[in-house]
């Protein structure tokens, strides 16, 4: 195998972390998941993500590089895409230059982004949209992950911190988000309000069987309701090409898909952008934010040529 034949694509989650090389037609081998919590229990967290690189290159790359990493990670990124904070799920990456200590470990280029990017990035390729005009990702997961693109390019702000939809503020409940903020509606809209709901009135369902056993129950539907109100916020302030939805709470099974569209779509702006809204939901994938990531890299070494 040459040299910089693949970029390396990580999906760096709060539970697990995922790895693959992708070459440029987006194929990806030799994925490996490993537990998060074995990263960062390890000693200094971006010395042991070094040492994973390291460790994960010597074994399917015969100790060569790739040519970049390219790694989504579920904070907020400063503007310049090398410092990460409110990093809630990854202790000891707040604040620091990732890039900076990743480069000088490994010697070859890095690049990072928050998570939602990459996993749009991957639906757009995969549901092969023309990248003009704006498109939209809600990702419901442990957390909410939310990206825009426009025109093909990723639009993160004055600071870094645009795409947080998740924290807007739902009227009138006090109770505290991981951010420090009050009665933001992802605390009432993701995986992690499921797991209270579950411990709360089901204790003896699985979480897995949530909306199989329980679909029908006014808790959850409420659930499926605040999920739509950051949809339809973004929706009605940018007016996308299309809106994709994915994570692993719409991916459970019995998830009621048609159920999240319909308020969506009572709740948007009428006659426009309602009436022609177009909502696509992600495959589920393990490779999803690694080959999104890696579109992204080879992306961005096409722009430094």
């Amino acid at each position: 195998m040459e040299e910089k034949e693949y970029i390396l694509g990580m999906d760096i989650g709060g539970t697990n972390l995922r790895m693959g090389l992708v070459d440029r037609q987006y194929r990806v081998r030799d994925v490996e998941v490993i537990p998060t919590k074995s990263v960062y229990e390890s000693g200094s967290t971006p010395e042991a993500i070094a040492g994973v690189i390291r460790d994960y290159c010597g074994r399917t790359m015969d100790s060569k590089m790739p040519l970049m990493i390219a790694a989504g990670f579920p904070s907020v990124v400063d503007r310049a895409r090398r410092r990460l904070y409110s990093s809630t799920n990854l202790p000891g990456l707040d604040g620091i230059d990732i890039v900076e200590v990743l480069e000088a470990a490994l010697g070859i280029p890095v690049i990072i982004q928050h998570d939602a990017y990459y996993l749009l990035a991957y639906d757009m390729y995969d549901y092969k949209i023309p990248s003009q005009g704006t498109m939209l990702g809600f990702y419901f997961g442990t957390g909410i992950g939310n990206a825009i693109f426009m025109n093909g390019e990723p639009y993160i702000g004055k600071n870094g911190t645009a795409s947080e939809v998740g924290h807007i503020v739902y009227p009138m409940r006090d109770e505290v988000c991981s951010c420090g903020n009050s009665g933001c509606i992802e605390i009432f809209s993701c995986g992690k309000s499921l797991e209270r709901i579950m411990e709360r009135h089901f204790p003896e369902t699985p979480i897995r069987e949530a909306f199989v056993k329980h679909g029908d129950s006014r808790i959850l539907d409420d659930l499926v309701r605040y999920m739509a109100v950051p949809i339809v916020a973004e929706v009605n302030i940018l007016d996308p090409e299309a809106v994709f939805i994915g994570g692993g709470l719409v991916q459970m099974e019995a998830f009621p898909r048609d159920k999240l569209i319909q308020y969506v779509l009572e709740n948007t702006r009428k006659p426009y952008p309602a009436e022609n809204l177009v909502t696509h939901f992600s495959r589920p994938g393990a490779g999803n934010g690694i080959i999104g990531a890696a579109i992204e890299g080879y992306r961005t070494l096409e722009g430094k040529k």
